[in-house]
């Protein structure tokens, strides 16, 4: 698990996903969805993506709210810089 600041926050981030049954209760939990040309590059924060859309988790310890009501998408920016600390961007 990768850590950085979203949204004046503390998140984790993992390429993996985390199951229902492994969650923390206390714990917000987001799916990335990766960009279908792109598929090493995240680009939309959401509750639930479909596993042929799936980047990875967001782990929270504070609601996050999205700013296009059930998703929030990532700057070009941003996407690339996460697709950079999981070494997934290509050579």
């Amino acid at each position: 698990m990768r850590y950085l600041k979203f949204k004046g926050q503390k998140v984790g981030i993992t390429t993996d996903r985390i199951q229902e049954d492994d969650r923390d209760p206390e714990l917000y939990y987001y799916e990335l969805r990766r960009d279908e040309d792109r598929p090493y590059l995240p680009y939309m924060i959401e509750e639930s993506v479909q596993a042929d859309h799936f980047w990875g988790t967001m782990v929270a310890e504070a609601p996050i709210e999205f700013n296009q009501g059930d998703f929030h998408t990532l700057s070009e920016d941003l996407g690339h810089k996460l697709a950079e600390k999981f070494g997934l961007l290509p050579a």
